[in-house]
């Protein structure tokens, strides 16, 4: 169950999403470990669905408690795209959640520099208690505009030269995102190499970049057109 909406405090607007499921100890724990290890890697959601090479964002939806069960295949590509090679790095968290499902509520606050992610669980009256509560960076907050001008140009130069004389198949995300880290200074995340993809999909001039998603397992890449 997912709303939304906007509430004016402090002259500021905070949007704040409220989303609730039935989740299981387990559940809890995932959610917990990905949430932890995500943001302190600095990553937002459809960051790590990019860098996974998938579409539909499945890690903003698990967080959103729209997808309740994750396989151990999609857990361990999480691991992968946050540069993880095994559980090893991976916290567990400790509650007193009883066996079996209970409902649980997230409530996601997003103010002008921080997001802060609160999990609740519902007793049988209805009365919430913390289960944990996370923040991080709102990456819409850009302290530093210019810096982040310079790396779109700085992409799009890259991509622009990879475009023009080296791009024979269609590339998946984490390729790209790999070699424009290979041929930059700047300290780029996957945020940056998306927005400049998506400019160059939606180029009315030649050569341009065509946008694909596989039938099967929602899988992305982006393909040379040339006219």
């Amino acid at each position: 169950m997912e709303n939304q909406d906007d509430r004016l405090l402090g002259g500021k607007v905070q949007r704040v999403g409220h989303y609730k499921a039935e989740l299981s100890l387990a559940d809890v724990n995932v959610l917990y470990g990905i949430m932890l290890l995500r943001i302190s890697k600095g990553y937002a959601p459809d960051e790590v669905s990019f860098i996974m090479g998938l579409d539909s964002d499945p890690v903003g939806r698990f967080e959103r408690l729209a997808r309740k069960k994750i396989t151990i295949g999609m857990l361990m590509g999480i691991l992968s795209a946050l540069g993880e090679k095994s559980l090893g790095s991976f916290i567990l968290f400790s509650s007193d959640i009883a066996t079996g499902d209970c409902l649980c509520h997230m409530v996601r606050t997003k103010r002008r520099k921080l997001i802060e992610h609160a999990l609740y669980l519902l007793d049988s009256i209805g009365a919430e208690r913390l289960v944990f509560k996370l923040f991080e960076r709102n990456p819409d907050h850009l302290p530093f505009p210019q810096s982040e001008v310079q790396k779109w140009d700085e992409i799009s130069k890259i991509l622009d030269v990879e475009l023009e004389d080296n791009w024979p198949v269609p590339k998946e995300p984490i390729e790209i995102y790999q070699h424009c880290c290979l041929l930059t200074e700047l300290d780029i995340m996957p945020r940056h190499v998306m927005k400049v993809l998506c400019e160059m999909t939606s180029r009315t001039s030649y050569p341009k970049l065509s946008f694909n998603k596989s039938n099967e397992g929602r899988k992305i890449t982006y393909e040379k057109v040339s006219s």
